[in-house]
């Protein structure tokens, strides 16, 4: 049971592996959608040194699951160099979330949240890791399901507790980093067989291989960057409309201060 549990989907054959919207499935889901409740119900009640102190901790912990995946794919003896690097979007968040924490650049905490909160949510909906792979009881299910649950919480996190709001003039900077992680994992994909980004096969059943099926290879790519700037375009301009009409919103401090009264 322990071997299954922890065994590549390449070493055994498991039954009742976690398929789209299957009803293990959307129980997962639940459980995402518990832990971000609580997440942010123990926000609410933090003041904002104890938020400070709890936003370290997810991603600690996000770094923390990610390491010890990376553990169970050395663990297994033969460490697949195209589907294990933490080079999709949501695991560049290992890299870059502490950076952010550390140094406060704006610029870190925009792409953060342009990356990590859709990419989050993408993986939650459409996980092309554990599709027809793994049963929900699994090392790696689990695994998934918590990490990319944490991940899209922490720029809701800074939104709500911290008064962070995306700026619209780093989406063009955001768009050029991005740029450039594409052309290193498109370099990696090329050296391991990979396919980090989704740049040399749309996975399936996803949003990415519906537009595959009408464009092919590599008639998607371009079409995807244009989907992306669309998207960071629809999670950025609400909050610059909100400032230029000098309606803002609620801000983190106001919420402490009702608080701790």
């Amino acid at each position: 049971m322990l071997i299954k549990f922890f065994g590549h989907y390449t070493k055994f054959s498991y039954q009742d592996v976690l398929t789209p919207f299957s009803s293990n499935y959307n129980l997962m889901l639940l459980i995402s959608f518990l832990i971000a409740v609580f997440i942010f119900v123990l926000g609410s009640m933090n003041n904002p040194k104890q938020n400070e102190k709890l936003l370290k901790v997810i991603v600690f912990t996000i770094v923390a699951l990610e390491v010890s995946r990376q553990i169970w794919a050395i663990s297994m003896g033969n460490y697949l160099w195209s589907e294990m690097l933490p080079l999709h979007l949501c695991g560049i968040q290992i890299f870059l979330m502490p950076l952010m924490i550390k140094t406060k650049l704006p610029l870190l905490r925009n792409f953060v949240y342009l990356t990590a909160f859709p990419g989050a949510l993408a993986a939650l909906l459409f996980n092309e890791t554990v599709f027809y792979k793994y049963p929900v009881f699994h090392f790696q299910s689990i695994q998934t399901f918590i990490i990319h649950t944490l991940i899209m919480m922490v720029p809701i996190f800074l939104m709500v507790f911290d008064g962070f709001r995306p700026k619209l003039k780093y989406i063009l900077p955001s768009t050029g980093l991005l740029a450039l992680l594409a052309v290193f994992d498109g370099f990696v994909n090329v050296i391991t067989g990979g396919n980090y980004l989704f740049i040399a096969s749309a996975p399936a059943d996803t949003p990415i291989a519906w537009v595959a099926d009408v464009t092919g290879w590599p008639g998607y790519i371009p079409v995807m960057i244009v989907i992306v700037v669309i998207i960071w375009l629809i999670l950025v301009v609400p909050f610059t409309i909100v400032e230029k009409f000098n309606t803002p919103l609620t801000s983190a401090d106001y919420k402490f201060k009702k608080q701790r009264r």
